[in-house]
Parts: structure tokens; sequence; C-alpha cells
């Protein structure tokens, strides 16, 4: 290895142990940065191909082949996205909050939303199977289009309309374009790509992601500042036991199927890990106020959580 990629790898180590406190350093930057940040909004979009780019380095054409083979994940996980956690969410909730059906909703949205692009970088760091997490990632978003309107309808007897021809878009330019061209390379390198090219890569995955935190928290900030109140405290944490419990189960049904380590690892990230960006578009475009602030609970919760649970089901990074 050359100085620069040892240097890299070193530098990429040091990111993942503080990992737990990247989405609050991004939360705080836009909340401080809000006016000065807010117009990178469109960065967002490439830099989750980024992000994609680099995780689908490490899928060859036979590694993504052998994922859309394997049906009990798949089944398993539109089980538990798409039933269980979102009826639990909605049931919890609606004890919680009871009377107040705008926040109901939000929450309803919040777990009806399909996996975060985001969740690959996730199962890169422990090991995940990499060509599973890109299929689940790829086929939620697919169905999002119907799944995520049905869903919030059925649970909360809201109707919303999806932008289908926008979300496809933003499909293509975030999940597939990049992940079509990440496992080209790794074919046409035999492999080697992933040796040393996406290693050297993955610092900057994490630090894309932090970026893409100060900028989603940015468009909120005035609003989420100026609405502030006590109302926010169990708000938040109601979200905090929502994204915990879906870790949790995510996993209890892994280990219970006997799912192989790698495939634990995908199944619990693609579930446990939602496309907040979308839904707080979705909630402040479609709902009323109140319905955002379980989503920006969400935001400000969900990669935190991630970092902390991660080190208690799988144990320490082992990202080779």
């Amino acid at each position: 290895m050359t100085g620069a990629e040892l240097f890299l790898r070193g530098m990429n180590k040091r990111i993942e142990r503080m990992m737990a406190l990247l989405t609050p350093t991004g939360v705080i930057l836009g909340l401080v940065l809000s006016h000065h940040v807010s117009g990178f909004k469109p960065a967002v979009t490439w830099l989750f191909a980024f992000l994609t780019l680099v995780n689908s380095m490490s899928v060859s054409v036979r590694d993504f082949y052998s994922a859309i083979r394997k049906l009990r994940p798949i089944l398993i996980y539109a089980l538990f996205s798409y039933a269980v956690i979102p009826l639990l969410v909605f049931v919890l909730a609606s004890l919680f909050f009871h009377g107040n059906s705008d926040v109901i909703t939000g929450y309803v949205l919040l777990y009806c939303i399909p996996t975060a692009v985001v969740s690959c970088m996730w199962c890169g760091i422990y090991n995940g199977n990499m060509a599973l997490s890109i299929t689940l990632l790829v086929i939620a978003t697919c169905l999002a289009p119907v799944t995520t309107p049905s869903l919030v309808h059925i649970f909360s007897s809201s109707s919303i309309t999806i932008d289908t021809s926008g979300m496809v878009r933003s499909l293509l330019l975030m999940v597939v374009i990049p992940s079509v061209i990440g496992m080209f390379i790794n074919y046409a390198s035999k492999g080697k790509c992933n040796d040393h090219v996406a290693p050297c890569l993955k610092p900057f995955t994490k630090i894309a992601l932090l970026f893409v935190v100060t900028i989603n928290t940015s468009q909120v900030a005035d609003r989420l500042i100026a609405e502030a109140d006590w109302s926010y405290i169990p708000q938040v944490l109601a979200a905090l036991m929502f994204s915990v419990m879906g870790f949790l189960i995510s996993f209890g049904a892994a280990h219970l199927f006997r799912f192989s380590k790698a495939d634990q690892v995908s199944v619990v990230y693609a579930i446990g890990m939602k496309n907040i960006s979308a839904a707080l578009v979705l909630a402040i475009d479609f709902f009323p106020p109140a319905a955002a602030i379980p989503v920006i609970a969400g935001i400000l919760l969900q990669q935190t959580i991630c970092a902390v649970i991660s080190q208690i089901l799988f144990g320490e990074k082992k990202e080779k």
C-alpha cells in the first residue's frame, strides 16, 4: 500500500469511531448555517449517488445475481417493512398521542417511507451482503410510489399524492445508475477496485453523509427553532423508541429465520434505516405542520441511534 492509501484507510477508521457524533454535528451545523447551506439542496442527490457508487464497487455481477434469488430475506424485509413495524408504530403512537392525529400521521409516514440509501454505507461498515442491500434498496424505492401512499392511507386515513416521475428520477440518479457503474467498475477491474480504490474512498462517503445531514437540517432550521416548545420532548422520545424498536425487531426476525451474518446485517439496515429526507418533503408538502415534527425528530436521531445500536448488535466495526 502507498502512504496515501494507508493515510486514507486510517482516516476512515478514525471517522468510524466518531459515527455516533457525526449526525448531531451535522444537525448543529445545519441549524447554525441554515441560510448559508440551504441552497446546496440539489447536491444531496449527487452525494447519495456517490455513497451508492462507492459501496456498489464491492458487488460483482455474480453477487447481485445471487442476491435477487434470495427470496427469504426479501420476503421478510417486505413483511416487516410494510406490515409489522408500520402497524406497531401506528398502535403505539395512537396510545401515546391519543387525539393528536397529525402527530400520529407523522410517525406513520416516517415508517411507511422506503429504505434509506445510506443503509448501504452501514452495510459496508459491518461487512453485510452489499448485493442484497442494493437489491432491497432498489425494490423498496421502485415500490414506494404505491406502498407509501397506500400504507399512509390505511394507517392514518390520510391521502397523499406522490410525484412518481420525480421519485423514479431520484431512484435512477441515486441508486440504479451508480450501482450499475460501481458493479461495472468491479467487473472491469476483476474485483481489484475493492482492494484499493473503494477503501480509499470510504472516508469521503462519511464526509458526504455529514454534508447531507447538514443540508437537510438547514431546510427546516427556521421552522424547527420558531415552533420549538415542550411538546417536542415526548415526540422526540417516541421517535427514539420507535427507531430502536425497528432495529431490534428486524434483528430478531433475521436471527429467528437463521440468516447468515452478512444477510442479517443487510436486512437490519434495510428495515431500520428510513429515507427520512423523502419523508420530510412529503410531510412539508402534504400534511399539517405538526406532522413534520416526528420526521424532524427522526432526522435528529436516526444516524446516532444506528451507530450506537450497531455496536450492540454486531460488535466492533469490522470493515475490511
